[in-house]
């Protein structure tokens, strides 16, 4: 062979990994970028983190700060799991020995000369204060001054624990789906909650990174010759997201079937047993250290009503167990299809599950089966506990730990389904968008809010804030880092031609908006009834859905006659019948009818 040339010495596959990576980089700086207002369960998180660095489990100083606190033995302990304060916990010793918490104090004061107050809470609420109007303004204050630096432990805490979950994700769809790992991990850490929690001092990402590495790496032992050192060492990892967060047992559990589900079951489920024991050992120490008994769980005696006292009446989790009781249909229902729930404001989720079946299909039936039960068990969990959505989320944040499981499958719903998924992917970077950039966690308001917002360029706190950067300016940065991780994605996934399916995408993204608009109508908060905020929202989504699809069929070359009546030469007489199958030399076009394929 003779000495290659200049174009084939350097050729251009080879830097589509390196575009990947930096479209995650890209999306976890726009992640860190947001500073968001803190509401009880960061403040809860944060207590314990003082508390522990002061050399106790009792967050008795800090306990008027959160609502979410529970009553032992005559102290108030916070009711979050350990496991985020532990990490967390050395970056602030190290940041209070460097004199932080002023800095912290300073950078609010700067944030509120600037015109800013949106650290603080939105209003003074005596009544969560012990009725004391003193107390609720210094408390508010303190608050305020504080939400900098639970910023900085959020990067530790909630940014990098995301960013690992990407590339997690990223990996397990490069074995399935060469080539598309980096659009699903981007469609999941820009299109669903993770978008929104990642910049939240919240267990949420930490956890779910434990639980699903856990589910990868049996994955890869799966694959190869039998190591009960992997087994083993996913238990410690499903162990530990319990340590983080209690109800991911339920994950540990249907993983750790999925462990045993080879040969020789005894040996491995005595492996994974031990790895999860050691896991949630550091939970069973700290139980004992805090309350004396290691089985006792930060839940009991949750504060319902603070009262005067703080901990006026007790038992908000003590229906059934822990709040969870009989799974109600209708509130299964409201997770999904509620303008807050998992289907609105994350339509991608939608392709995701269709990825899940085509897994099933293409002969990962374990895997795919493990994916659906834990979805299954979660929706069933969440459906069944009294505070389904978890306060004033902008979604159904308990489901968080399903959503990389089922991204999984986003890999083979891009490749065999594209105009579909990439339409769907369009409402929920958007929504997810703008829920991050003006204000999350919405309490009682509805999603209109984000809209309404937006008119009046009332954006989140960022790091340009305390420099007197606001409005659009201040939050530019965050839009163009988002924008750049995207368009990176786009150039590292291959094979992706939406002419194939564009009338399935078109639909997809029209009864979306219809699902969107009236889906919501049982529980009174449907743009159908007058939500106009709320209808801007959809259609803006619509319409940013259909011209993405537009934009991509045009340049993967359609004709603009084509597009204008809604099918390509290729499409002409008839539905798509089209599919793919990887080669050496990329994706390749062959026979079949995608919408078919998936129905069989």
């Amino acid at each position: 062979m003779g000495r290659p040339t200049s174009d084939t010495a350097r050729p251009a596959r080879p830097a589509r990994p390196a575009r990947g990576l930096l479209a995650l980089v890209l999306l976890a700086l726009a992640w860190a970028f947001v500073m968001q207002v803190l509401g009880w369960a960061q403040t809860s998180n944060y207590a314990l983190v003082k508390s522990l660095a002061d050399g106790t489990a009792s967050i008795d100083r800090y306990h008027w700060e959160t609502r979410d606190k529970a009553w032992t033995d005559e102290h108030f302990f916070s009711v979050k799991a350990p496991g985020l304060p532990f990490v967390v916990l050395p970056l602030y010793e190290g940041m209070r020995a460097l004199g932080a918490p002023e800095a912290s104090r300073d950078v609010a004061r700067a944030a509120r000369r600037s015109g800013e107050s949106r650290w603080a809470y939105k209003g003074l609420l005596t009544h969560e204060y012990g009725f004391d109007p003193v107390r609720a303004r210094l408390v508010r204050k303190e608050v305020e001054g504080e939400a900098p630096i639970v910023w900085a432990l959020g990067l530790l805490g909630s940014v990098l624990p995301a960013f690992l979950l990407l590339l997690t994700v990223r990996a397990v769809v490069e074995r399935v789906t060469p080539g598309m790992g980096t659009a699903a991990a981007v469609m999941l850490g820009a299109g669903t909650l993770v978008m929104v929690f990642a910049s939240q001092l919240f267990g949420h990402m930490l956890s779910a990174l434990l639980a699903f590495a856990a589910f990868a790496l049996l994955w890869r032992e799966r694959d190869g010759h039998a190591r009960l050192a992997l087994v083993v060492a996913a238990g410690v990892l499903s162990g530990l997201a319990v340590t983080v967060e209690y109800p991911l047992a339920i994950a540990g559990a249907i993983v750790g079937c999925y462990a045993i589900s080879r040969s020789g079951p005894l040996a491995r489920g005595g492996a994974y047993s031990a790895g999860v024991a050691l896991g949630v050992a550091p939970l069973l120490l700290y139980n004992q250290w805090a309350y004396g008994y290691a089985t006792h769980l930060s839940y009991d005696n949750a504060v319902e009503h603070q009262g005067f006292t703080g901990h006026w009446t007790l038992g908000l989790n003590e229906g059934g167990f822990f709040g969870i009781g009989i799974p109600r249909p209708d509130a299964a229902l409201e997770l999904l299809i509620s303008s807050r729930g998992l289907f609105v404001v994350s339509p991608i989720v939608v392709a995701a599950i269709a990825g899940t079946w085509l897994l099933y299909r293409s002969g990962r039936r374990a895997e795919a089966r493990t994916i659906t039960a834990v979805s299954l068990a979660f929706l069933v969990y969440d459906a069944g506990y009294w505070l389904p959505f978890g306060g004033g989320s902008p979604g159904p944040r308990f489901l968080i730990p399903i959503l990389p499981f089922l991204c999984v499958g986003l890999g083979l719903a891009l490749q065999r389904m594209p105009a579909v998924t990439l339409g769907l992917a369009v409402p929920s970077v958007l929504t997810m968008l703008l829920a991050t950039a003006t204000y999350p966690l919405i309490g009682d308001d509805d999603v209109g809010e984000w809209v309404h917002r937006v008119l009046e360029a009332t954006f989140v706190n960022t790091p340009l804030v305390p420099l007197g950067v606001t409005g659009w300016l201040g939050v530019a940065p965050l839009l163009v880092l988002l924008a750049a991780a995207i368009a990176c994605a786009a150039r590292a996934t291959e094979g992706v031609d939406v002419r194939a399916d564009l009338r399935w995408g078109i639909r997809a993204v029209l009864a979306w908006g219809a699902i969107a608009v009236v889906g919501p109508a049982p529980w009174g908060d449907a743009a159908l009834l007058g939500n106009w905020d709320e209808f801007v929202l959809v259609l803006t989504g619509v319409v940013a859905g259909l011209a993405a699809l537009a934009v991509a069929a045009l340049r993967a070359g359609m004709p603009v006659r084509a597009l204008a009546g809604g099918a390509g030469p290729e499409l002409a007489g008839g539905s798509p019948r089209v599919a793919w199958r990887r080669s050496a030399a990329g994706t390749e076009v062959v026979e079949g009818d995608p919408a078919t394929d998936l129905a069989l």
